[in-house]
């Protein structure tokens, strides 16, 4: 594959992901995930591809990444403290049985702070190569409260 072709391709994936969010054909944060990981594939090549739209620098995907995360940190920690009471005071009909037919009803929903466990989870491929010290300062205030979600 040639190097233009990698570029293209690349392009292409990017655009992909922007219009699939944009449209709602998928949640942001799967979508800022993605865009994370394409952007960290993109940093693998040796010699470095030419041509790469902006959206897949480690600086512009992780910024936009970090504008798809719907909770505040102050939110994300309020909602982790919930979960993990309704977690520790859940009764056995909580849980799915053991070996036994799961029947999900209605669409499944997922929560703010999944997405927001989702973003944080590829944050760090992209992460030591940020160049933008507010978008560093951003990242790291996220992750240092990674651990109490």
């Amino acid at each position: 594959m040639t190097p233009n072709r990698r570029a293209e391709d690349l392009n292409l994936a990017a655009e992909a992901i922007l219009l699939a969010v944009k449209l709602g054909g998928v949640r942001a944060a799967v979508g800022a995930y993605w865009m994370l990981r394409i952007a960290a594939l993109s940093l693998r090549f040796d010699p470095p591809i030419s041509g790469l739209p902006q959206i897949l620098t480690p600086d512009a995907s992780a910024e936009w990444a970090l504008q798809q995360i719907p909770l505040t940190r102050e939110r994300a920690i309020a909602e982790s403290e919930i979960r993990r009471g309704e977690y520790l005071n859940a009764s056995e009909g909580f849980y799915a049985p053991v070996g036994g037919e799961v029947t999900l009803t209605g669409e499944v929903a997922f929560s703010g702070l999944q997405d927001v466990e989702l973003i944080l989870s590829a944050i760090p491929w992209v992460s030591s190569h940020i160049k933008d010290k507010e978008i560093e300062g951003e990242i790291r205030s996220w992750l240092e409260i990674q651990g109490d979600l």
